[in-house]
């Protein structure tokens, strides 16, 4: 309801075939304006109630009851109605009956399609001049059209040699028949000024006949393959050249475009004027269009009265009453700025009507506040009550929170007083872990000089040993060269006895100077002997001296070592 609508309505004669094109309209929007609409020629044709024979079917107007919402080029969604009319001048209708209904139609639609027969006729045109005048008085008080765009729709056109099918002919003998020329009669020219002034745009569309087992067959139930082939085709190009979404229409009031919701007011307005005694005069039409947009300007500024108050802020008289002074002004602004028929008079009557109906609407409220704020007022003098009785409460509780909290202070300086000594006992056992630690790294330096004289000691054995080994291995090669020496020396000594022996021999069967000389070789060789006796002595005497002076040294180096572990021990002993 709160879309912008539009309004497709189609009147004319009775008997033209209205409810029967309205069903393709309907047909085509419930297919989401497709291109497909037409494609299935077997489905009988339905919708608006339509019947062959020269019998009115449709009585008064008839709304189609489904909306149907359409999203146009530019994005906005719109809502589609369509409207059928009672057939104008058959036996049964007045004339104010046929002009009510033509009056309504006209009036509340965006697109009218005028449905005729065969071609556009003198009087077809002169049943359009009331609502010509309406639309001259109606332009004294609006910039804008009252109406908008008009169709005629010529049925059955039989000159196609003139004029062809569709739009481009409709544009052909519409220019011709609503031409102005100076040859024309006086009321004619006025006629037609009068017809152009009241819409916005007049368009024209020629359509073929539908085929003789449409017009002539009770039978026939609307299939598209009883239709002729022409009227389809020219159905394909009508039906979207009035509602594709590029080409709709949406209902306007004085150049403002209105919703659903609005176009309902309308409708009351009208219907209200349409039931009084007598037809009513242009005039009448005027302001039945006057009071509706004043209606609607009025529940517009009614809605942002009552909706800016139901937001108010609640308990503060003053400033509610500050609320109300600036929503009215605001109301009332939104109003006088809304574009309305009638003139200043219409308009200052609902203008007042406004004022008293929100000024009575702000005295229930303001009512209502009163007896919220003497509520509130009851309950603050309840809770202030409460309050005090919590602050005497709270009182007490602040005395023990007092004492509780002398009580806390002392228990706080007693764990102060012992964090103080457990920092003492922590400072003593933080000394006693860095004496700890330094013991630690002497006993680690200890551990590190024992393993490095370990490793000296070691070395130093293995040095002896080496030397002992190198020793060993000199006194092997001594006693192997002193055995050669003596194995030398008692050759020579067993050769020097074998040469005394003989000489000894000789010197028995020698003369006395071969005896002398014999003699002083045996001396020679007697003092040899005795030598070399005294230098094996010696060399004996040497290698037990070598021997002594090698142990000499292994027990010094005993006690070297057993001097530098009584000195470690008594260092220990004093650090510690």
């Amino acid at each position: 309801k709160d879309k912008p609508v539009v309004m497709v309505s189609v009147a004319g004669a009775y008997r033209q075939g209205k409810s029967f094109l309205l069903s393709f309209f309907l047909r085509y929007l419930r297919y989401n304006c497709r291109s497909d609409w037409l494609d299935d020629p077997s489905i009988p044709l339905g919708g608006f109630e339509w019947s062959p024979g020269s019998r009115p079917h449709t009585t008064g107007i008839l709304l189609w009851n489904e909306a149907f919402v359409v999203r146009t080029p530019q994005g906005e969604e719109v809502a589609v109605l369509l409207m059928d009319t009672q057939g104008s001048f058959d036996c049964k209708s007045t004339v104010k009956d046929c002009t009510t209904i033509f009056a309504m139609s006209i009036m509340t639609s965006s697109v009218q399609v005028y449905n005729v027969l065969r071609n556009i006729q003198e009087d077809q045109l002169q049943h359009l001049q009331f609502f010509a005048e309406y639309g001259k008085l109606a332009q004294k008080g609006s910039r804008n059209e009252p109406f908008q765009r008009l169709v005629f729709l010529v049925r059955d056109w039989t000159f196609p040699y003139e004029a062809d099918y569709g739009a481009r002919g409709g544009r052909l003998i519409l220019s011709e028949r609503l031409q102005i020329i100076s040859e024309q009669h006086e009321d004619l020219q006025k006629l037609r000024k009068q017809i152009w002034s009241c819409f916005s745009k007049i368009e024209g569309f020629l359509m073929p006949r539908p085929g003789d087992k449409v017009e002539a067959d009770q039978s026939f139930s609307g299939r598209l393959e009883d239709i002729d082939a022409m009227f389809k085709e020219k159905l394909q190009e009508l039906v979207p050249w009035l509602l594709a979404p590029e080409n709709l229409v949406v209902k306007k009031v004085n150049g403002v475009n209105i919703t659903c919701q609005e176009l309902m007011n309308y409708f009351r307005i009208y219907t209200k004027t349409f039931q009084g005694g007598n037809l009513p005069e242009p005039k009448s039409m005027l302001q039945a269009t006057a009071e509706a947009s004043n209606v609607t300007a009025k529940e517009n500024a009614t809605r942002l009265y009552v909706e800016g108050m139901d937001t108010r802020p609640r308990g503060n008289l003053e400033e509610l009453l500050r609320t109300h002074n600036r929503l009215l002004t605001e109301a009332s602004s939104l109003f006088r700025n809304t574009p309305k028929v009638g003139g200043e008079e219409v308009s200052n009557r609902y203008m007042e009507s406004l004022t008293k109906e929100l000024q009575a609407h702000f005295d229930r409220i303001y009512k209502d506040e009163e007896l919220f704020v003497q509520r509130e007022r009851e309950k603050e003098e309840q809770r202030e009550r409460e309050r005090e009785k919590e602050r005497q409460k709270e009182k007490e509780r602040m005395i023990e929170r007092a004492v509780e909290k002398e009580k806390e202070k002392r228990r706080q300086r007693e764990r102060e007083e012992e964090m103080e000594k457990e920092k003492q006992r922590q400072a003593e056992r933080e000394i006693e872990k860095e004496k700890e630690k330094e013991r630690e790294r002497e006993r680690v330096a200890a551990q590190e000089k024992e393993k490095h004289l370990q490793m000296l000691r070691v070395m130093e054995k293995e040095r002896a040993m080496q030397r002992e080994k190198e020793l060993e291995a000199e006194r092997e090669k001594d006693k192997q060269r002193q055995a050669e020496r003596e194995r030398a020396v008692e050759r020579e000594m067993q050769e020097m006895k074998d040469r005394l022996m003989e000489l000894q021999i000789r010197e028995q069967s020698q003369g006395l100077e071969m005896v002398i000389e014999t003699q002083k070789q045996i001396t020679e060789l007697n003092e040899r002997l005795v030598q070399m006796e005294r230098e094996k002595a010696e060399r004996e005497s040497k290698a037990q001296t070598t021997t002594l002076l090698t142990t000499v040294a292994e027990v010094a180096a005993t006690v070297v070592k057993t001097i530098c572990q009584i000195s470690e021990k008594k260092k220990e002993e004093k650090k510690e």
